[in-house]
């Protein structure tokens, strides 16, 4: 008697398309294994690039990178495992292209949110010394003078900048007696927390009566939206490279400078001359000439900048200059109309 042998492959599927590695109880996911290598390596890369800026700022960002190279490892896990697929085509590709999406948004976000660190200059101003007393701590830089006036300036960095890069740039106004609070955004990004100077301004246990709200480019921008509101303790308006979004010609008890370089490649002259009009008609404006967007920090080249005629320290001499100026005026305001 002739057996008849069964025609059906050890693997079970009748069309013979299933990977052998499969059939064997190896089965390896090449999307989610990309995805997971691109997401570890990317975070990973942006932790040794940056590393300095990554530390400095708000927890959130390394928070983020510490969460994708972990999200990569599991990825890699699970796309190398010991079990068979049984899934229709329509659920692998749908799962395949979740994949793609979610990773290129997270990809996208670790190099896009990267922030510029600060040079060591900046970094070696968040130091106590010299009448000055430094706290760095999560969401904030703050430099208090050992003898403090009556006002203080609450600062919003420019975007994806290490916040103690404005550290050496500003360190001259807490020496000249008014503490400096500068924000750590989330990301680095003060659009993420327009509302950050409220921590600082009108509470109930800091001892500044007067604050002046400042910041540089998209930084200043938030502080122009923050300002748009009547606060009681609030007095000015300091803006370094930045024009306000609205239209607030309206706040005329607002003591309002605007601080920009003529070289500057990001923040365009004509943009701040048209702003013009949208700040109390009392705003000053003092133009540094030869200064370009990034002498408002101490970060490095930054992309699409101008190319600046005067020295970094010559440029960030007259910008403390005319920061304290400004704040001496507000504080002689407000005693006088005290």
């Amino acid at each position: 008697m002739t057996s008849v042998s069964d025609p059906t492959p050890a693997g079970g599927d009748v069309g013979g398309r299933r990977d052998r590695s499969e059939s064997s109880g190896l089965s390896i996911r090449w999307w989610p294994l990309v995805a997971g290598v691109v997401m570890a390596l990317a975070a990973s890369l942006v932790f040794s690039t940056a590393w300095t800026g990554v530390w400095g700022s708000h927890p959130i960002g390394w928070l983020t990178l510490v969460a994708s190279i972990l999200a990569g490892g599991g990825l890699v896990a699970f796309a190398v495992r010991v079990a068979p697929r049984d899934r229709s085509r329509l659920r692998r590709w749908s799962a395949r292209a979740g994949l793609v999406v979610c990773s290129l948004l997270v990809v996208g976000t670790i190099f896009y949110t990267a922030p510029l660190p600060a040079d060591q200059v900046a970094l070696d101003a968040v130091r106590d010394g010299g009448g000055v007393s430094v706290d760095d701590s999560a969401t904030r830089v703050r430099l208090d003078p050992d003898r403090p006036k009556g006002t203080g300036l609450a600062f919003y960095p420019g975007a994806r900048v290490d916040p103690r890069a404005y550290a050496n740039v500003l360190r001259p106004v807490a020496e000249a007696g008014y503490p400096v609070v500068i924000f750590k955004q989330p990301f680095n990004l003060a659009i993420l927390d327009g509302d950050a100077a409220s921590g600082v301004i009108g509470a109930s246990d800091d001892d500044v009566g007067r604050w002046v709200v400042g910041g540089h480019s998209l930084g200043g921008a938030m502080a122009a939206r923050y300002a748009e509101s009547e606060r009681d303790e609030l007095e000015g308006l300091l803006l370094y490279a930045a024009y306000p979004v609205n239209d607030m010609s309206d706040r005329t008890g607002l003591s309002v400078l605007s601080v920009s370089g003529t070289n500057d490649g990001l923040a365009d002259i004509a943009d701040i001359d048209a702003s013009m009009a949208e700040l109390p008609p009392t705003a000053e404006f003092v133009r540094i000439e030869g200064a370009i967007h990034s002498y408002f920090g101490d970060y490095g080249e930054q992309r699409g900048d101008g190319t600046p005629t005067l020295s970094r320290q010559a440029a960030q001499d007259q910008i403390a200059t005319a920061t304290i100026d400004h704040l001496d005026s507000v504080e002689r305001g407000t005693a006088a109309a005290d």
